[in-house]
């Protein structure tokens, strides 16, 4: 096993995760491949990799990477190990160019490009990671990383749009001028789509007492993903000591049901 050297003095080496370049100076023109493709068709994607004048020369390492995500939203890198989604396209793609070296101000056109595999239905997914090597002197370094999400859609196949709310919990304490919900939503289906979410409270009677909505967090919700959504519900005035109901509802932007779930609490 190789062994690794300890330095003395602290190498601190941030990471900037981004979706577009910024004032560092990287840049990915073609940052985002969301399409629809045919089975068995042959992907190409070309994607403008720059600099600016005002940066270093710099090192440039493509990776094709699998898709995952934080219960936040955030895409989030996953290497061959960890990528065991049936709808990751990872191994199916590769870059014209993986390594790189850029002058100031200076670009590169990279292909991104694959076979779709004919059995493949729903959705298909990978993260291509553009990164510099580190940079800068003394004890800092700085590196730059643009995520490029690809979002395929497989045309002719059943596209499942399914979900469940997990872990459905009104944070104790429940006081009668806030309640404070919290739930998991997995996505169960073979295709990606944008959420908002519903929280409804209800007295006995069912009489609506307060409610809220919340769009979608961070990126699409991919297969078999999962998202933390949390509430702060403040009805206009206190409730009353009674019987009550809260009842979360997690749609589709277009108004297409997803699932709901209900939980009963009282106050005294």
């Amino acid at each position: 096993m190789k062994k690794i050297k300890v330095v003395p003095i602290a190498l601190i080496i941030i990471v900037l995760l981004l979706v577009a370049g910024i004032a560092s100076g990287l840049r990915v023109d073609g940052a985002i491949l969301e399409k629809e493709v045919s089975r068995g068709e042959h992907l190409s994607h070309i994607m403008l990799v720059s600099t600016s004048a005002s940066d270093a020369p710099t090192d440039i390492q493509i990776d094709v990477l699998g898709y995952g995500q934080s219960l936040s939203g955030i895409n989030t890198v996953l290497n061959s190990t960890e990528d065991t989604s049936p709808y990751s396209v990872r191994t199916s793609l590769k870059v014209s160019s993986d390594k790189f070296h850029l002058a100031p101000g200076e670009n590169k056109e990279v292909t991104l490009e694959g076979d779709i595999p004919v059995e493949s239905s729903g959705g298909k997914y990978a993260l291509i990671y553009v990164h510099t090597a580190p940079q800068g002197n003394g004890t800092v370094g700085v590196a730059t990383a643009i995520i490029v999400p690809v979002r395929l859609t497989i045309n002719g196949s059943e596209i499942r749009h399914t979900g469940e709310i997990q872990n459905f919990t009104l944070i104790d304490p429940v006081s009668a001028k806030e309640q404070n919900i919290s739930f998991i939503f997995k996505n169960t289906g073979n295709h990606h789509y944008r959420i908002q979410s519903d929280v409804v409270v209800t007295d006995k009677d069912g009489n609506i007492v307060a409610n809220s909505t919340k769009p979608n967090p961070g990126a699409p919700i991919i297969p078999e993903a999962t998202r933390l959504i949390k509430f702060n519900i403040k009805p206009e005035s206190p409730l009353k000591p009674g019987d009550y109901s809260a009842n979360v509802t997690v749609k589709e932007e277009n108004g297409s049901l997803l699932a709901t779930k209900e939980t009963q609490f009282k106050l005294s």
